[in-house]
């Protein structure tokens, strides 16, 4: 099973904000870190030592890399020109300069070989970019603003992408040929969503673009697909949703082979960091670490089986794990396992396989074709009920389809706390006579909706955070009001629900509406507020005192249940115990 491992700290961070990053260096086990705009160090990773460092009057603007070819250490300097120099020199001002014509953005280095990336967007190999640098000027569109660089290698071709920002976001991409280069300018749009990360990666043989969104969407595309007539992105087909991650704020991607991804980003309940290893030939996370502290729009690197990223003023290491047996750790050991002292002892552990034949036959009630067909497909696919769901409410919300969506809760079974935090909030906010068609208890699709929300089970835990977070006080006033009513009601039942099944599910959902709007409630002036809470706390007073009743009319029942007299004297009755005598022979 791939796995990471506990992270320890590598160095101390002088600024995080001045930090340019991890390269790898010369030898294996070691990495070049540079730590601000005037120092960069040599660090052995196992043993957490420093092996060397450097320091400069003039200001680095890009990491120290290690070349390859020269054999040297690079870096650019004042953004105008870059010194080579080995790693025993100390006084890095007394190197050579090589000057160029063009601003200098950055220095790239992937499976030996450096990069010179120009701030128009113009991209060399470093040695070219020197022999020709008093001549070198690039008839390329110029970039305002590089925000940020994506690179990924396949066997032949080597994929550069550059992020920029200005009042729209863009992609610049382009796979490196050495005879010619040809940028490609993708605009990165997705309805309202903000664009929370992107990387390359390949995927079934194919380089394909992986955007993740804010809303928890991580769509996937052949970059040679990404492009349409109007120049505008395809973000293509929804390949997971992303809920471990938080992706309201920006999220750090790298890949580390063809089947695992790397996420860094805010704890999905905004409460420190955490990093995913995600899997993407299963589309599942597999394994996670969390930190305390959560370091906006810092960057995650790979070098050899460690990932080094900022967390609050140390530089970390997370030692990974990729094993062969990806399947198996997923789905449970279901092989035969044979125990070394006889090998005619068997253990077998039965896995329960599932049809997809039948999935196929659902056919939705009240569901338009065109949706219908697209679930179809997505199915086929393999793709789960949740990721299904997180794809089809958006156009749902976004039409007011009612009906459709009770007929997607009716025919879903696995739907996500996120997701019916959202469909609550979908009915409450629907339209204004919401209030009198939930209070009056009249037969509507509203209605229909909201008992089967109420039915579903989930994890208090889970869902808490999405209820803080998508009611208003008037949406929690007036479910609470309606769950008062449907409790208080003899007749009125939640759906393949007995009247017991019904009282427990709404104390749990009232527990959880309360917990999650606790400071708003204690700091609310609404009196519909108050006398919500007052009403259900008579009854929760009156339940109890039903239930106190029973206590003692039990024992009474069940001597009758054993023929056995009952005493009625009244100093008898108020006994805590009573001994009774029995004749042996």
């Amino acid at each position: 099973m791939a796995k990471l491992g506990t992270f320890y700290a590598l160095c101390p961070l002088i600024d995080t904000k001045g930090f340019f990053g991890v390269t790898e260096d010369s030898q294996k086990g070691t990495v070049i870190t540079t730590l601000g705009k005037n120092i960069a160090s040599r660090y052995k990773v196992s043993g957490q030592k420093q092996i060397s460092c450097w320091r400069t009057k003039d200001k680095f603007s890009s990491p120290v890399i290690y070349d390859n070819v020269s054999a040297k250490y690079v870096a650019v300097f004042n953004k105008s020109f870059i010194r080579m120099w080995d790693k025993e020199d100390d006084n890095l001002d007394k190197v050579k300069k090589y000057k160029f014509i063009k601003p200098i953005h950055t220095l790239i280095t992937k499976n030996g070989h450096s990069f010179l990336v120009f701030q128009n967007g113009a991209l060399y190999k470093l040695e070219e970019a020197l022999e020709q640098r008093k001549t070198l000027n690039p008839n390329i569109p110029e970039i305002d603003q590089i925000e940020d660089i994506i690179c990924e290698q396949t066997s032949d071709e080597l994929y550069f992408g550059m992020i920029v920002k200005t009042e729209e976001t863009h992609l610049y991409w382009t796979t490196f040929e050495t005879s010619k280069i040809k940028y490609r300018k993708i605009k990165l749009v997705r309805d309202e969503y903000k664009l929370a990360g992107c990387l390359f990666h390949k995927l079934e043989n194919k380089m394909h673009l992986f955007t993740l969104w804010s809303d928890g969407a991580f769509c996937a595309n052949p970059l040679e697909q990404t492009v349409s007539d109007s120049g505008v992105y395809d973000v293509g087909r929804l390949f997971s949703v992303v809920e471990s991650v938080s992706p309201k704020h920006p999220v750090s991607m790298i890949s580390l082979d063809e089947n695992y991804i790397a996420l860094y980003g805010a704890n999905y309940n905004e409460e420190g960091a955490v990093l995913v290893m995600y899997n993407t030939q299963f589309r599942v996370t597999q394994s996670k670490q969390l930190f305390k502290l959560f370091t906006s729009n810092a960057k995650v690197w790979k070098i050899e089986n460690n990932i080094l990223l900022p967390v609050g003023q140390n530089l970390a290491v997370i030692p990974f794990d990729l094993e062969t047996e990806q399947l198996a750790a997923l789905v449970g050991s279901h092989k035969v396992w044979q125990d070394g002292l006889d090998s005619d002892i068997k253990l077998i552990q039965e896995v329960d396989v599932a049809s997809w034949d039948e999935a196929l036959k659902v056919k939705p009630e009240n569901m338009p074709k065109v949706l219908s067909d697209k679930i179809k497909e997505m199915v086929q696919h393999g793709l789960p009920e949740t990721i299904i769901v997180e794809e089809l409410l958006p156009d749902i919300f976004k039409k007011k389809e009612t009906k459709t969506l009770c007929s997607l809760m009716k025919h879903f079974c696995d739907i996500s706390e996120k997701h019916l935090s959202k469909i609550l909030k979908f009915v409450l906010d629907s339209d204004s006579h919401t209030n009198s068609a939930l209070e009056s208890l009249q037969p509507s699709e509203k209605t229909k909706l909201v008992n089967m929300v109420l039915c579903r089970s989930f994890s208090e835990a889970l869902l808490i955070p999405h209820l803080r977070s998508d009611l208003s006080m008037n949406n929690v006033s007036v479910l609470m009001k309606y769950i008062y009513l449907l409790w208080s009601s003899e007749e009125k039942c939640l759906p393949n629900m007995t009247g017991v099944e019904t009282e427990a599910k709404l104390l749990q959902w009232s527990c959880a509406l309360i917990d999650s709007n606790y400071q708003k409630i204690v700091l609310s002036k609404d009196v519909a507020v108050r006398d919500t809470l007052q009403l259900l706390k008579q009854l929760v007073q009156d339940n109890i005192s039903t239930i106190k009743d029973w206590e003692i009319l039990v024992p009474m029942l069940d001597n009758f249940k054993k023929n056995k007299s009952v005493t009625k004297d009244a100093h008898i009755l108020s006994l805590k115990y009573s001994v009774e005598q029995l004749s042996l022979y």
